[in-house]
């Protein structure tokens, strides 16, 4: 998505939640200081993604039986944060781990490990973590949600899930298929009971260029 497009959806983020522009400039320009030098993990993002199917993992409390109805194929695997330490305990390595770095470090840094590329978001709120934990990953791709300074990039979303759909389309899968996704759970707080609305509705944009391609297991 280019930046033009994905602006006017960013202000009514702004405006809906309160977030501050300037915050969110300041976490990219941190990002970005903190990976430069760094080999750039675009074009290897890519090669694990273009022309395969895309299985996009969630952290809603139906992941686990989910996975157990799941079919095994060949497939280009995304996990959404918090979904790696299921995924980790289940002997599943995603391909690349989606994260604003709020969920568990522990199954973040293990998946880094055991060689997932790690896409890491930095916005307003997440400062702190930016620094304490960017330092100790490798393979990172860096994201953000303003206009990307030199070294990030912004494929557009705003959950770390409906981020991983924007970014399996911008590599270039061949269908996406969402597991692990209840926009509906009624167990969340108000606000991320509107965050989920909101990533519902990104997940729609997303998918408005490819004709629709996906396939939500549930």
């Amino acid at each position: 998505m280019q930046f033009a497009a994905w602006e006017p959806i960013y202000h009514q983020l702004l405006e809906d939640f309160g977030f501050s522009s300037a915050r969110d400039e300041e976490g990219a320009l941190l990002l970005a200081a903190l990976l430069q030098g760094r080999i750039d993990c675009l074009a290897r993002a890519e090669q694990r993604v273009r022309g395969r199917d895309a299985v996009i993992y969630g952290n809603a409390p139906s992941l686990d039986l989910e996975l157990d109805v799941l079919p095994e194929k060949d497939a280009a695997r995304i996990a959404a944060d918090g979904a790696a330490e299921l995924l980790l305990r289940r002997g599943i390595v995603p391909d690349i781990l989606v994260s604003d770095l709020d969920g568990p470090f522990p199954a973040i840094q293990e998946a880094c490990q055991k060689g997932a590329i790690i896409v890491v978001h930095a916005h307003g709120d997440n400062l702190d973590a930016l620094c304490r934990y960017v330092p100790q990953l490798e393979n990172v791709i860096g994201t953000c949600q303003c206009r990307p300074p030199e070294g990030l990039y912004n494929f557009g979303g705003f959950t770390d899930g409906d981020r991983s759909v924007f970014l399996a389309s911008e590599l270039g899968a061949r269908s996406i298929e969402l597991v692990g996704f209840d926009f509906e759970d009624q167990s969340v707080t108000p606000r991320k009971r509107k965050k989920l609305a909101w990533a519902e509705r990104m997940i729609k944009i997303a998918l408005a260029g490819r004709g629709g391609q996906l396939r939500a297991c549930r």
